[in-house]
């Protein structure tokens, strides 16, 4: 039997996402714990921090080389549907920011130019399975005018002498 539910609730997440982020959670928990087993509480939590300061330092200088280089891209002709020159690696300052050991060796990992390249044919694989979005073509087109309805010089109230009006 199935379960219906009701017209107003939220669609649920697909499942395997539902398992995706399950899984990541019990992970960046058993590393953070196996760390603090190791080294102890506070040194776990000064790298814990201390990674979200560095991913933030490097998004700022990542984010502002690849904003440059795809400027600079766009600016000589270059394709806008191409990938950007140092996306992965700011995927790995963003990586680096977010709390959590798993996602720090993501991080860095998507830094490094030659481990850089185990991601690419990934990245390449789930652009080619992104739907295109589409803004304005399919829609109907009512041709119109815009009036603008405020004259040039507006004219005073011949009853009130132009000034300002008092609150009745």
């Amino acid at each position: 039997m199935t379960q219906r539910r009701e017209p107003n609730a939220p669609a649920r997440a697909p499942y395997p996402l539902r398992v995706a982020l399950a899984v990541w959670i019990v992970a960046e928990a058993a590393a953070f714990i196996g760390l603090a087993y190791l080294v102890g509480v506070v040194y776990t939590l000064l790298i814990f921090f201390g990674t979200s300061l560095l991913g933030a330092a490097l998004i700022w200088r990542v984010g502002a080389k690849s904003f440059r280089a795809a400027r600079d891209y766009l600016n000589s002709g270059g394709d806008p549907t191409r990938e950007t020159p140092n996306g992965y690696a700011v995927a790995g300052a963003v990586c680096l920011c977010i709390p959590g050991f798993v996602t720090d060796l993501l991080g860095l990992l998507l830094l490094f130019p030659p481990t850089r390249l185990l991601f690419r044919g990934l990245g390449r694989y789930l652009a080619a399975r992104t739907p295109t979005m589409r803004f304005g073509g399919g829609g109907d087109v009512i041709e119109g005018e815009v009036l603008d309805e405020r004259d040039a010089d507006p004219k005073p109230d011949p009853g009130r002498g132009g000034g300002p009006r008092p609150i009745e």
